[in-house]
């Protein structure tokens, strides 16, 4: 139902990479051999997370990226968000309305408006630490702090 780009897939590496290494800077190769990801992808990939502050980057012999913002204050959904996912689950939800061509006849809207809920919500309060910490405990989701 939800699917990440690999742009996105390859933000959240780079974000977990970046978030085991504290006290020095990675480079684009360094991450890209870590994942056998292409290098050329992930170093536009980081260039979009610079440029929302999310990562920095310091140029030059014995430069590289390191985290900006702390991961535990990042929400989800501000990573998914980068590189296109939707935001909502069905196109007449978007942010800029849409362009369903069933709106003047449909009436699921109101019950799609809380299927989108339920789906999204728990995805804004999870941040990307929790993602990455989330650990399945037998019987439990790693979401079940999140969706109650």
């Amino acid at each position: 139902m939800l699917r990440l780009t690999k742009k996105t897939e390859y933000a959240l590496l780079a974000l977990r990479s970046l978030a085991r290494t504290t006290d020095e800077l990675v480079t684009t190769k360094a991450i890209a051999q870590r994942y056998q990801i292409p290098e050329m992808l992930l170093a536009k990939v980081l260039q979009r997370l610079k440029k929302q502050g999310i990562v920095a980057a310091t140029k030059g012999s014995g430069g590289g990226y390191r985290l900006a913002r702390d991961l535990a204050a990042l929400p989800l959904t501000d990573v998914l968000g980068l590189f296109d996912e939707h935001k909502t689950l069905v196109e007449c939800q978007d942010e800029d309305g849409g362009h369903c061509q069933q709106s003047a006849h449909c009436d699921i809207k109101g019950p799609l408006e809380v299927l989108n809920a339920a789906v999204m919500e728990p995805l804004r309060r999870m941040s990307v630490r929790d993602l990455f910490v989330a650990q399945q405990r037998e019987g439990q989701s790693p979401f079940a702090g999140l969706i109650n």
